[in-house]
């Protein structure tokens, strides 16, 4: 049985595939605007991939940052931060599908 942290782990890294390629597919073929206001900064100045990535890395701080004042161990913080994010980025993935399907206005 993998532990909380791969699944975790695993979950951030299909998390930021799909919101990575669902946002490529609706900025390439339609008038996508990225909904987030730091994520549309750091895709306009660093690119798609490394503004995304640099924009998950923010969140994975304001998810992990608290919790770490708070007195989280370490292995707790990772797992919060990789399963937070990653889930918000499924959430994002879905609704991209949504605006690229038309039923997101």
């Amino acid at each position: 049985m993998p532990s909380r942290l791969a699944l975790a782990v695993g979950l951030l890294l299909v998390g930021i595939a799909a919101d990575v390629g669902t946002t490529y597919v609706a900025l390439t073929g339609s008038e996508y605007v990225e909904g987030s206001p730091v994520g549309r900064l750091f895709i306009s100045r660093f690119g798609l991939l490394g503004g995304m990535l640099l924009t998950k890395v923010v969140g994975m701080a304001v998810i992990g940052l608290p919790v770490a004042v708070a007195g989280g161990t370490r292995r707790f913080v990772a797992t919060l931060m990789c399963a937070g994010v990653g889930a918000l980025s499924l959430a994002v993935a879905a609704r991209n599908l949504l605006f690229i399907a038309g039923l997101w206005p």
